[in-house]
């Protein structure tokens, strides 16, 4: 079944949300896992892909947008809107409300800022998991 991490960030902005991102994938896909990145629409998306190119000048982590060049073999991919058939391993969800191919994923991973918006929109992904049995774990990580 699909397990459930929530990142909860003391951070208010987008930038600091995608900026953690980052820092999330690079820790997974070190671990050889393969991820997709859900967002909410082409501006993230892009926002996120030009974050991981410059993502610390020695780290290098091979990603796409998922269309623009897709290839499977590619181990993280972003998109928004389309169904990423060739993924199930590694799902970092930005985009509200979930998608809906969601539990095809090992993992799903929330990250959550201090914006009323970003809040309610986890708040009710949060319960839609519990109420249907998944395992959630949440880190707090505002310090």
């Amino acid at each position: 079944m699909t397990t459930i991490d929530f990142y909860i960030l003391g951070q208010t902005q987008t930038l600091d949300r995608h900026r953690f991102v980052c820092n999330l994938v690079s820790k997974v896909y070190g671990q050889g896992r393969h991820i997709y990145i859900h967002t909410h629409d082409a501006a993230a998306a892009h926002e996120l892909d030009e974050l991981l190119w410059g993502y610390k000048g020695e780290a290098f982590i091979p990603h796409n947008i998922l269309g623009d060049d897709a290839r499977p073999q590619v181990q993280v991919q972003i998109g928004w809107g389309q169904h990423p058939d060739h993924h199930h391993d590694v799902l970092i969800n930005l985009a509200s409300p979930q998608p809906n191919f969601f539990s095809r994923f090992e993992r799903v991973l929330e990250v959550v800022i201090q914006d009323d918006e970003i809040l309610r929109q986890t708040r009710q992904h949060y319960k839609f998991y519990k109420e249907r049995g998944y395992q959630v774990t949440y880190r707090d990580l505002r310090g």
